[in-house]
């Protein structure tokens, strides 16, 4: 349980005693996350302190969390500019990861909007998540962001179809579709289609996009992805 939600329980413990004002409403309590199973998000707890120590001080700013895709974003305040962004990437995560890290890497700060790519790293290797379970976890990013009072768009990034993982583009797109579906649904919510451009005629992973390990995008890729996304994080925070 974070620091941060025990006092949120003690603050509920003093707010419903006698002392208390009657009328003040009781505080938020925010429920730790519980890990399913196979999941183990305390691998990243040094490269997370890492991360917020290296932050400096924001306002509102956009924040973009992930995997590596979002942490090997070099150009990511260039190509957002005006737009004041906060690169949260940290490489090889998952998404349950993401909903895990989230209190932490938003503590102290109150985003314009929260820009995700992530569910990439669950479905690969030999033993890959199914597209419901990515599905699933991206409900419980929505939930928790909401949970801790931050009602600002988000935009998922799609998964990208990579050449390296062609494999599993099946799971990807479903995936990709599971979570369009769900974004369609509530206008707090974005799907960016940032995967079709990444594909070539024949529907399959086209390697000019990527660098030589054939898995993360090389500056035409990440052009392509800004393309997409800049607008659609535009709009979102325009409304």
């Amino acid at each position: 349980m974070r620091i941060s939600t025990l006092l949120s329980v003690a603050a509920l413990s003093l707010a419903t005693s006698p002392a208390c004002a009657p009328n003040q409403p009781a505080p938020r309590v925010i429920e730790p996350v519980v890990a399913p199973d196979g999941e183990d998000p305390t691998r990243w707890t040094e490269q997370i302190a890492a991360t917020i120590a290296a932050r400096g001080p924001v306002e509102h700013p956009v924040v973009f969390l992930g995997s590596s895709s979002i942490r090997r974003w070099s150009t990511l305040a260039e190509d957002m500019a005006p737009i004041e962004v906060v690169n949260h990437g940290f490489g090889g995560s998952r998404i349950h990861d993401a909903v895990h890290w989230l209190e932490d890497l938003l503590d102290g700060i109150e985003p314009r909007a929260l820009v995700v790519f992530s569910g990439t790293n669950d479905i690969s290797g030999d033993s890959p998540r199914d597209a419901a379970y990515v599905a699933e976890r991206f409900d419980a990013l929505v939930e928790r962001m909401r949970a801790l009072g931050h009602d600002v768009p988000l935009l998922y990034i799609a998964i990208s179809p990579t050449p390296s993982r062609e494999e599993h583009l099946a799971t990807v797109l479903e995936t990709n579709e599971m979570i369009a579906r769900r974004c369609a649904g509530d206008p707090r919510l974005v799907f960016v289609d940032t995967a079709t451009p990444l594909l070539d005629g024949g529907g399959r992973p086209d390697p000019r996009w990527f660098v030589a390990d054939r898995l993360h995008l090389n500056p035409a890729g990440y052009a392509a992805w800004t393309e997409t996304i800049r607008p659609a994080l535009e709009a979102a925070i325009a409304r």
